[in-house]
């Protein structure tokens, strides 16, 4: 599930190697306009947080269903419980992100957003 997130936010935010810290490099780089550049660095602090929280939110639904593996009684709808759950948050997740990159790209001129791909490869 961890590859499909980190597979999933190179595809949403331009492909190649990804991290948050390329970016917010790029944009510091590319945008001469220090207080978009300054916006879209908050925007990626806020994506390292979300990031944060919801490999939190995995690691926890994994250990629960570690420990609820270990009743022999477990039923499926316990199972299914949990199985919700994760798709709830990978869900909520995905949204957020979708959320966070369309307000990088509404700081940034056509030209910007493509300098910072180029940028973030090199």
């Amino acid at each position: 599930m961890i590859i499909a997130a980190i597979t999933a936010l190179a595809v949403l935010f331009g492909g190649g190697i990804f991290t948050f810290d390329s970016v917010r490099d790029a944009a510091e780089e590319v945008i001469k306009d220090r207080d978009r550049a300054k916006q879209v660095a908050a925007i990626t602090e806020q994506a390292d947080e979300e990031i944060k929280s919801f490999t939190e939110n995995l690691e926890k639904l994994s250990e629960q269903l570690v420990e609820m593996n270990r009743n022999y009684d477990l039923t499926r709808a316990e199972i299914d419980a949990v199985s919700l759950q994760a798709k709830k948050n990978r869900t909520a997740f995905f949204e957020k992100y979708i959320e966070l990159r369309f307000q990088m790209k509404d700081l940034m001129t056509a030209e910007e957003w493509q300098a910072m791909q180029r940028a973030k490869k090199e």
